[in-house]
């Protein structure tokens, strides 16, 4: 993992902080999954043959962190729309980068994993109900990281959302694999160490069995 993140780190280069592209091709090193996407400059013309509709267009941009209040994000974009949606974004941030994404369908509720430094504990893991809503909720439990998997299960049990678990209204969303995600994502804050200040997956989704992360903020020290 240590060259991974090495090579990692040389692709990414003195930039200040990731993307949203950069960070979830770090979140990847950890087996965490996301949607397919391109991103794409302010000039390149649109040229995502090998993405599947439907898609969803964002700014992508470091100093951009809440893209859908500055009206950055656009969902639901068939094939015929694509081109105008994908040149009415490059028009409304015409410096920055565009990435576009297979827009992923999902069952059940969206959730959030985060990671928080603090100046005397060091990185704590947190996962709760997420979403648009995260801070109307504050429905979330911590802990230390790096955490084991048992750990982690035992934090999505803390959640008030939790029932959503035992096939809720026939949701079978994976419960396992969250814990392992989560584990992950404080096994990465782990190796990042004093580099890291904070991590955000929000929302992070079941779809088709698996969880994917839709969007992945990073930022460093």
């Amino acid at each position: 993992m240590e060259k991974k993140l090495k090579r990692w780190f040389e692709t990414f280069g003195d930039k200040e902080n990731p993307d949203e592209f950069d960070a979830k091709r770090l979140v990847m090193l950890y087996s965490i999954k996301v949607p397919k996407g391109k991103r794409l400059g302010p000039e390149d013309a649109l040229n995502i043959d090998d993405i599947k509709p439907p898609y969803v267009v964002k700014v992508c941009s470091s100093n951009i962190l809440h893209k859908t209040e500055l009206k950055g994000v656009l969902l639901n974009n068939d094939k015929e729309c694509l081109q105008d949606n994908f040149k009415l974004m490059q028009d409304r941030f015409p410096k920055e980068n565009i990435l576009v994404e297979n827009q992923s369908t999902y069952m059940g509720p969206e959730f959030i994993i985060g990671i928080i430094k603090d100046p005397a504990l060091g990185h704590a893991v947190m996962v709760g109900a997420g979403g648009v809503l995260t801070e109307i909720y504050k429905d979330t439990a911590f802990r230390l990281a790096p955490c084991s998997v048992t750990d982690a299960t035992d934090m999505i049990d803390e959640l008030v959302l939790s029932p959503v678990f035992d096939n809720f209204r026939g949701m079978n969303l994976d419960k396992k694999k969250l814990a392992q995600t989560i584990s992950q994502v404080s096994r990465l804050a782990h190796d990042l160490g004093d580099k890291l200040s904070q991590l955000d997956i929000n929302p992070i989704v079941f779809s088709d069995g698996e969880w994917i992360a839709l969007d992945v903020k990073v930022m460093f020290e």
